[in-house]
């Protein structure tokens, strides 16, 4: 399966912290063919760029992910020692997967920030 998205199913935000360099950096969301895509964007020399930071196929993957399942316990990709998820903004509009999301983070994290919106 190829990960797809439209530039109009952004859904949203995550805030994460590079614990090496001591720096946060901000991953959009989109909803697009998958339970969430996660981009880094950036513009260079007047142009636009992004590149794929990562993505959840779908809730097991979601929980593989972030180290809900057996297979994986323990082992949120999300939570590591050089990267850390600190905060989420999620539009419930634009994502129909909302509450699984924020179920599986809440349960994935001791400690992030979950903000959730509504809009067109």
């Amino acid at each position: 399966m190829s990960v797809n998205w439209l530039w109009s199913e952004k859904c949203g935000e995550a805030t994460m912290h590079d614990i090496r360099d001591d720096k946060d950096f901000v991953v959009t969301l989109y909803k697009g063919n998958a339970y969430l895509i996660m981009l880094n964007e950036w513009t260079k020399d007047g142009q636009e760029m992004y590149s794929m930071y990562s993505f959840w196929a779908d809730k097991d993957h979601m929980n593989s992910m972030l180290g809900l399942d057996k297979k994986n316990a323990g082992s949120n990709s999300y939570n590591t020692d050089y990267v850390r998820m600190t905060k989420i903004r999620l539009n419930k509009k634009k994502n129909p997967y909302t509450k699984q999301i924020v179920d599986a983070l809440i349960k994935a994290f001791d400690k992030i920030t979950i903000e959730i919106y509504e809009e067109e």
